[in-house]
């Protein structure tokens, strides 16, 4: 049986969305399969994460809200806000550098 990730393993949460994708790369993180389903959909859709709740995410995830929940704590976030946040600020940055290119 392949050992899974605890909350307290992770100190700190990722700073950016391509060190979340090199954690789950490396083998580094290992996740229940409910908190791996939440995980798959926030690197492939992270404008659900954003801009949904607990809930809605868990309902396309078919998991429970405390599951979306904990997988935030065991990324190392705060809170699921926090978690919310990080996929917010991600777009942003996401959205200016396609502007950027714009005349």
């Amino acid at each position: 049986m392949e050992a899974v990730m605890k909350t307290s393993e992770v100190t700190k949460p990722p700073t950016d969305v391509m060190e979340l994708k090199g954690m789950f790369a490396s083998r580094s993180l290992r996740l229940p399969k409910q908190l791996e389903q939440v995980a798959r959909l926030a690197l492939a859709r992270p404008d659900v994460i954003a801009f949904g709740s607990a809930r809605s995410i868990a309902a396309v995830c078919s998991v429970s809200p405390t599951s979306v929940t904990r997988l935030a704590t065991a990324l190392g976030f705060d809170s699921f806000r926090d978690f919310k946040l990080f996929f917010q600020q991600h777009l942003r940055r996401t959205a200016n550098s396609y502007t950027r290119g714009c005349v």
